[in-house]
């Protein structure tokens, strides 16, 4: 049976309409779903940040963080060279009643200085003043003496001579304070670090 080609067009055209005219509410559905899950899902996420921030704070005992807590996590982020630059004292009682003190200058180009005063029970000392190079490897801190000075002048060390050359165990460093013991003697050491401008008495 003959069919115009325009009823058959419109037919055709009549049914597609249709099939869009059911598509549209399933996709605004499936937008609306898709976006309350995406609320909820934000909101899961939401609570179970919050809920790992309270344990975190429990944990910790304190939710601020102090000036204190961040000069530390600061000094644990510098290596130990970079911890050992500046002014340290250092103080050990003698036989026959003199004290030993000293300052150790360590310079960020690995240069030292150490002024050694051993104090008699009156109040005078004498003085010693060592220069030579520093440095830090891994558990050891070691020194190379070359020289002193005495009265402003420097005195050149015998660089041949293997006492000018201590190594020392790292026992403890941190900023406050280095606790180092001499490999071949033993003898153990501790030294406090002091501002630049601190100076032995006179």
């Amino acid at each position: 049976m003959y069919s115009h080609p325009g009823n058959r067009d419109t037919k055709i055209k009549g049914r597609v309409g249709q099939r869009h005219a059911k598509a549209r509410p399933v996709t605004a559905s499936s937008r609306r779903q898709s976006a309350l899950l995406g609320i909820v899902i934000t909101v899961l996420l939401a609570l179970m940040l919050l809920m790992w921030a309270q344990q975190a704070r429990a944990a910790v005992g304190d939710a601020l963080i102090t000036d204190g807590q961040v000069d530390e996590t600061l000094a644990m982020a510098k290596s130990p060279r970079e911890i050992f630059v500046g002014r340290w004292y250092g103080e050990v009682p003698q036989p026959e009643g003199i004290t030993k003190r000293w300052v150790v200058d360590a310079f960020p180009d690995g240069v030292f200085r150490i002024t050694f005063r051993f104090y008699d029970e009156d109040g005078s000392y004498r003085e010693q003043v060592e220069v030579g190079e520093w440095g830090i490897s891994g558990p050891v801190y070691f020194l190379s003496t070359k020289g002193w000075v005495d009265d402003g002048k420097f005195l050149k060390a015998d660089t041949q001579n293997g006492e000018l050359y201590d190594a020392y165990k790292i026992l403890k460093l941190d900023t406050g304070v280095f606790e180092y013991e001499h490999y071949v003697n033993g003898n153990r050491y501790e030294i406090r670090k002091v501002d630049t401008g601190f100076a032995l008495p006179e």
